[in-house]
């Protein structure tokens, strides 16, 4: 099935913040900003910080299922966000996309599929701004998707976090051999010394 994002999910702003995050030490709500998504698109949870919110406008709890849009910068990344601990808002550079119950999609699925080459090439046409790079609401409401049967999704969802666990493996293991090399040079200039 083929549709427009609008049509399987609503999208909603991020908390609008006014400047910078004011970090408050041991406040109740934590803020996920673009500084947090790591280059495979997962939240650095460790690393948010904690704020109080004193805008009139009752905040928009982020949510399991939720998808996190990061909509402006080099990066639109879409994060799948399978848990939350706690009170939780993103900042004003992040659409929060949900899926409608009614939509027949998995989120995972959906975040998945705003990550891949077809969407993210019509989010790179469509961007807008020249010092940063930013996608309006509509551009994003418009993107085309198509939507294979629940099984189908499952499977895709399957495949795609056998292979993130291969590329942290992986990854895991460079670094622990450049490390060795490292320790390999060190002996070698210290004996020779």
């Amino acid at each position: 099935m083929q549709c427009l994002l609008s049509e399987i999910a609503t999208i909603k702003a991020g908390y609008p913040f006014r400047g910078k995050v004011p970090e408050v030490t041991g406040a109740n709500t934590r803020v996920v900003q673009i500084k947090d998504i790591n280059k495979q698109g997962e939240i650095k949870w460790a690393q948010l910080i904690t704020t109080e919110l004193s805008g009139r406008k009752t905040p928009d709890w982020l949510q399991e299922g939720d998808i996190l849009f990061a909509a402006r910068g080099q990066r639109n990344l879409a994060v799948h966000i399978d848990q939350v601990s706690g009170h939780t808002v993103c900042g004003v550079h992040f659409f929060i996309i949900q899926a409608k119950q009614s939509s027949n999609i998995l989120p995972e699925f959906l975040a998945w599929q705003l990550n891949q080459f077809p969407a993210q090439k019509y989010i790179a046409q469509s961007a807008e701004g020249s010092a940063q790079l930013s996608i309006r609401r509509g551009v994003l409401e418009a993107i085309p998707l198509v939507i294979p049967s629940l099984k189908k999704q499952q499977s895709i969802v399957k495949l795609f976090k056998t292979v993130k666990q291969e590329n942290k493996a992986l990854q895991a293991l460079i670094e622990n051999r450049t490390q060795q090399m490292q320790c390999i040079a060190q002996k070698i200039l210290l004996n020779n010394q």
